[in-house]
């Protein structure tokens, strides 16, 4: 019957270059335009059709913003660890619907609490979702901390919250790392400007850290942008919770 849906769009905050393991991500997509987002699912379900998937496939895209040039990276025709991911975003269990596909019903067979049956879901939600890596750089000697399309995270984290910032705050605090927030890690917020600039040029684990305190020393967004490529509308979020911790360090 050809019917597909689509569980969650996820967008990845690091630019490309850094592993989807180990590169931290937003749902829904905060940054992309609907119009884009249409397109990357008309180009999945064109993937799923020619490839005749029967149940969850993921599938990964790389956008440039200065072209509209889009590159699929990865199609995983199965339930993969992002699949874990779009359940537990969206409530949705995928690798049960999978295994009623796989069994010989389809969508229009399957009821579905919002809409009567599967075939006429879309993703929805009031809020958002922010998965962030968990690494032990520290347990392993001589392994340098530097990110890149090799996975070094050795677990991840999810969080839920009214808005990117929340969610964003909340991911740290769930990495059990003695962090309650993005503020005063390491010595980062002694370091000059300058230093910070220097060492948020390479992607690490600390870099959200780095970039944190950078802002607090009044690093300008557009030269971070050029450091990471991480779009400016994220920089700006922690710019905001920069501000807000300045405000609350002065009662």
């Amino acid at each position: 019957k050809s019917q597909k849906i689509t569980v969650c769009f996820i967008e990845n905050v690091d630019a490309m270059g850094i592993h989807t393991g180990d590169s931290y991500c937003t749902a829904p997509m905060l940054t992309i335009a609907p119009e884009l987002q249409q397109k990357l699912q008309k180009y999945s379900y064109d993937i799923v059709d020619a490839i005749e998937v029967i149940g969850g496939t993921n599938i990964q895209f790389a956008h440039d913003p200065k072209t509209g040039h889009v590159v699929v990276i990865e199609i995983n025709p199965r339930t993969s660890r992002s699949s874990a991911l779009a359940s537990k975003a969206t409530g949705f269990p995928i690798a049960l619907v999978s295994s009623l596909l796989a069994g010989g019903l389809t969508m229009d067979e399957i009821p579905y609490w919002r809409d009567g049956t599967l075939e006429k879901y879309t993703p929805s939600g009031d809020y958002v979702v922010v998965k962030f890596a968990r690494w032990a750089f520290e347990k392993f000697k001589g392994v340098e901390d530097k990110l890149g399309t090799q996975m070094r995270a050795v677990g991840e984290v999810m969080s839920i919250g009214k808005n990117y910032k929340e969610a964003f705050q909340k991911a740290i605090r769930s990495l059990e790392n003695g962090r309650y927030g993005l503020g005063f890690a390491k010595n980062f917020n002694k370091l000059s400007l300058n230093e910070l600039m220097n060492l948020v040029s390479t992607p690490t684990s600390e870099r959200q850290f780095i970039m944190y305190e950078a802002l607090r020393k009044g690093a300008d967004i557009d030269a971070l942008f050029e450091k990471t490529y991480i779009k400016r509308w994220f920089i700006e979020q922690m710019a905001e919770l920069v501000q807000l911790e300045e405000k609350i360090l002065k009662f």
